[in-house]
């Protein structure tokens, strides 16, 4: 998903992003992959470099890795560098799922969607 930087203090970009990286040492806070590392994810989703212009097993595919900045608290309201941490994708992704489980199952995409209607029978059917 593409970040929408109206969310973000107008100091994010030049700022607050390369303080994280040097504080972070550039390295994912859970499994530790460096920034712009290139290599391949295993079936197990652990992470191995390759040197340049190796290619991966077959199979498998070569991905660049590019660290995310955080919100810890999964808030956009608290942009301290307390609340602030670098994540690659599959550990953003591990570390955001209760979050966004819950908010998926709290949502639905159309308004009284769990009703079904009849094209001539304008009151809701009974469920299946």
């Amino acid at each position: 998903m593409p970040l929408d930087y109206f969310k973000y203090p107008k100091r994010w970009r030049k700022e607050v992003r390369p303080r994280i990286l040097a504080r972070d040492g550039n390295r994912c806070r859970c499994c530790r992959v460096e920034n712009h590392a290139g290599g391949y994810r295993d079936s197990a989703g652990r992470f191995h470099e390759l040197a340049e212009g190796a290619a991966p097993p077959a199979g498998f595919r070569f991905l660049r890795i590019l660290l995310n900045v955080v919100h810890l608290d999964h808030s956009l309201v608290d942009h301290s560098d307390a609340n602030l941490g670098l994540m690659c994708q599959q550990c953003h992704v591990r570390y955001d799922k209760p979050v966004t489980a819950a908010q998926a199952a709290a949502t639905t995409k159309y308004p009284g969607a769990a009703q079904v209607l009849d094209l001539f029978h304008p009151e809701p059917l009974p469920a299946p």
